[in-house]
């Protein structure tokens, strides 16, 4: 039995993470709500036994595997360090592979979550190449494969499929039933909470403030709070930089001919693709199966679209442009950003940088675009975070920040690749409004990226979909909804 007794734990000189009561006995599995900025990961990161303990009783010594955005951010920057120095050999110039997290781990629990996750056409693959529902995958076969005295799995749904959500949702259950660790599961959806739990509770202000069977939390108005929201529709939002909104915009936003990209396996083949003004595109599909590198190609962000026929906001690729004549014309959100963006950057030049296309702020603001920029923070409620470092929000409050710092500028083109990763359901339901609102007011397109239906803002026009095929490749498929 692990028991957390009026546990106290340091986070920073001035707060504190707080688990009054807590027993997970064996086959325990208990999940979590909260809202953004509740403390959802710092009470992951104190039952992982990351955090100190002040005061209070807690589990000592005992081998914890936490599952986190922060984790997997933190194997990336590792990767990266890896890679780029002057010394490197090819092993490190590969970088960190799937298999490379596993090395000393048990090799039956390994196998098994392998199979289960189907993670093993991963495994011989740098990190830095898998996308962030693969990314996630391998840190949860990494977990398991650890067999650990407690697991801990924080918002472990984000940017997976909708096969893959099903599968972990079975993993958890199994776990469950069959091993004896307890697992605590901290989770942003209802669909995510599993049929078979011990409790159900609410996480607020670095606390669990109530923990009681589903039945009970489930009536409980916060609960219904956190996890139902309908649409929220702002009345109106903030205008573009008057520089910015008279930037000429071509009647063609993206065109790509003829496009072929191959990895290990081919991704695209002889894709031909436009998206006009006043059209909005949803691109569904499985992790992996080659979204992001499309949504690559158009951000210039992709080696590969200097040999391909790609032309953005009438700007040919290869044709001796730079890169920021193109991101001018575009905003930008994904997973692969919010990896990248680990500057701490106060959370006023976050939102500033999206006039520049910048990660950081390198450029002294106008007085039009710091008010703007101030309106916006308003707009998601993090005015009084106006000078706080962006590190120090957590991780659904960074998404909102960067979905602004992509909205800002009203740009002709919106590139959306689960942008509602991490939040909850006020945040989904705003950022939706958000985005409607844009359609219908504005001049900006969008290409939008959800493993979530329900998350498609109302106004999509056209949908892309990576469909399987029997030979485990993808065909492609446009329609005009």
């Amino acid at each position: 039995m692990l028991e957390f007794v009026n546990a106290q734990f340091y986070l920073t000189d001035k707060l504190t993470v707080s688990i009054p009561q807590l027993q997970l006995p064996p086959h325990a599995l208990v999940t979590l709500i909260g809202q953004n900025g509740s403390g959802k990961s710092a009470i992951a990161r104190a039952l992982a036994g990351e955090l100190k303990l002040i005061s209070g009783t807690a589990p000592q010594q005992v081998h914890a595997e936490l599952v986190s955005f922060e984790k997997q951010q933190a194997l990336f920057a590792a990767d990266f360090a890896m890679r780029n120095t002057d010394t490197a050999n090819a092993k490190e110039e590969l970088g960190i592979t799937g298999e490379d997290l596993l090395q000393g781990l048990d090799p039956k629990s390994v196998h098994e979550a392998v199979i289960a996750l189907h993670a093993a056409p991963l495994l011989k693959r740098p990190i830095r190449t898998l996308s962030g529902g693969e990314g996630r995958r391998m840190l949860l076969v990494k977990a398991l494969g650890a067999k650990p005295d407690l697991l801990v799995l924080d918002t472990p749904f984000d940017a997976l499929d909708v096969a893959t959500r099903q599968d972990l949702l079975e993993i958890i259950n199994y776990v469950h039933r069959c091993y004896e660790v307890p697992i605590v599961l901290i989770v942003n959806r209802p669909d995510e909470i599993p049929p078979e739990l011990s409790a159900l509770g609410i996480i607020a202000d670095l606390s669990i403030v109530k923990l009681a069977a589903r039945e009970i939390i489930e009536k409980d108005e916060e609960a219904r709070a956190l996890l139902f929201c309908g649409t929220l529709t702002p009345q109106t939002l903030p205008h573009a930089p008057a520089k910015l909104a008279l930037l000429p915009v071509a009647d063609t936003l993206v065109s790509l001919k003829h496009v072929n990209v191959s990895y290990d396996r081919p991704v695209l083949c002889d894709l031909t693709f436009t998206l006009k003004r006043g059209e909005h595109w949803q691109i569904t599909g499985p992790n992996g199966a080659g979204k992001s590198t499309l949504l690559s190609l158009i951000t210039g962000d992709n080696p590969l679209v200097y040999v391909n026929d790609v032309t953005i906001c009438g700007i040919k690729r290869g044709s001796g442009e730079s890169i920021w004549d193109i991101k001018k014309f575009f905003g930008y959100v994904s997973g692969a950003l919010h990896l990248d963006y680990r500057v701490s950057a106060p959370v006023i030049n976050v939102v500033l940088s999206g006039f520049y296309d910048s990660i950081g702020l390198y450029q002294h603001p106008g007085d039009e675009e710091l008010k703007l920029a101030r309106q916006w923070l308003a707009l998601i409620n993090l005015q009084h975070k106006e000078h706080a470092s962006f590190k120090t929000l957590s991780f659904g409050q960074q998404r909102l920040l960067l979905i602004v710092r992509a909205l800002v500028k009203n740009p002709p083109l919106l590139i959306l690749d689960e942008p509602l990763q991490g939040l909850d359901a006020f945040g989904r339901a705003l950022v939706r409004g958000f985005l409607t609102y844009f359609m219908e007011h504005g001049r900006t397109s969008m290409l939008f990226v959800s493993h979530h239906q329900e998350d498609a803002p109302a106004g999509i026009t056209h949908r892309l979909s990576f469909i399987p095929t029997s030979g485990g490749n993808y065909r492609i498929e446009q329609v005009k909804l």
